[in-house]
């Protein structure tokens, strides 16, 4: 087992009481082998903000109202949410982008 660093930035936070509108830093545990589609449902169950607007349980997709970084990257550049997170692994949950 290891653990996966978690940042949410000031727009999700709004989506929780008690963290006001600050980007917050969470670090949770990872089953070994376990991919980023599994990590999201499992947090979906403990924390409102990411069964409302991050992951839909029931369709098993990201919103897309978000946009994750995995380790830097685009989560999409990875294997998507197929992706197996590792000890140390850092998925960065922002606003989507979109415009011209």
């Amino acid at each position: 087992m290891g653990t996966v660093r978690m940042e949410l930035w000031p727009w999700l936070n709004r989506h929780e009481e008690h963290t006001g509108f600050r980007r917050i830093t969470l670090e949770e545990e990872v089953m070994e082998g376990e991919v980023v589609k599994d990590f999201l449902d499992r947090m979906g169950e403990r924390h409102r903000v990411f069964r409302e607007v991050i992951f839909d349980r029931q369709t098993q997709e990201l919103s897309r109202q978000v946009t994750v970084i995995y380790n830097d990257m685009l989560l999409e550049l990875a294997e998507g949410l197929d992706t197996i997170l590792h000890d140390g692994d850092k998925l960065s949950f922002m606003p989507a982008f979109a415009g011209g």
